[in-house]
């Protein structure tokens, strides 16, 4: 499950869409106001997490269940982002992995967006290396070319190729942490509260 992601080098975003630089987050995560790629091709913000009647937040969808008829109200989008986390247990505690592309650069993942509350789901497929190291589901990544295809109706081949991996500091868990560069510093690197 995707839960947090990381959204680095803004600045090109801004460029493109002409609009005030996004701030840059180390530390997405659900119920936050975060920049989103709709299908008039324009980037504003939503909500990470559609709500669900339980008051709980749905933040992943398996592309798989996209032929249902319940995702009918909602749209496609794509998701700026530069990484995301996924935890494995080990031993009593739960490591997270930072997952990117070498040199900061600014993917999308493929997303599911209602109007009606603003908010927006990250799509997951299976994980391909090296993401199943650590676990079974992934973002469906996708290309600049790949993102309006995605867009408008088709699934194009996502991206996996060249993706790195590293362990980081415990610190990614905690909600009250600031969200800063050193969340994704590698975990010898990193300072530590735990």
């Amino acid at each position: 499950m995707c839960s947090r992601y990381t959204l680095i080098g803004t600045k090109i975003l801004a460029e493109r869409f002409s609009v005030p630089e996004p701030a840059q987050r180390f530390n997405a995560a659900p119920g936050q106001l975060l920049p989103i790629i709709t299908t008039n091709h324009q980037l504003h913000t939503a909500v990470f997490g559609v709500p669900r009647h339980d008051g709980s937040r749905q933040i992943n969808t398996r592309l798989e269940s996209l032929e249902g008829t319940k995702y009918l109200r909602g749209e496609r989008c794509a998701i700026p982002a530069t990484g995301f986390y996924e935890w494995k247990q080990e031993g009593v505690r739960k490591q997270p992995y930072y997952f990117f592309f070498p040199g900061s650069v600014i993917v999308s993942f493929a997303g599911m967006y209602f109007n009606d509350t603003n908010a927006f789901s990250i799509i997951t497929t299976d994980a391909a290396d090296p993401v199943r190291q650590i676990h079974s589901r992934m973002p469906y990544i996708l290309s600049p070319s790949g993102e309006v295809a995605w867009i408008y109706g088709m699934n194009p081949v996502p991206i996996v190729e060249k993706m790195e991996m590293v362990a980081v500091s415990r610190r990614v868990n905690d909600p009250a942490a600031p969200d800063e560069p050193s969340l994704i510093e590698p975990a010898e690197q990193a300072h530590s509260w735990w």
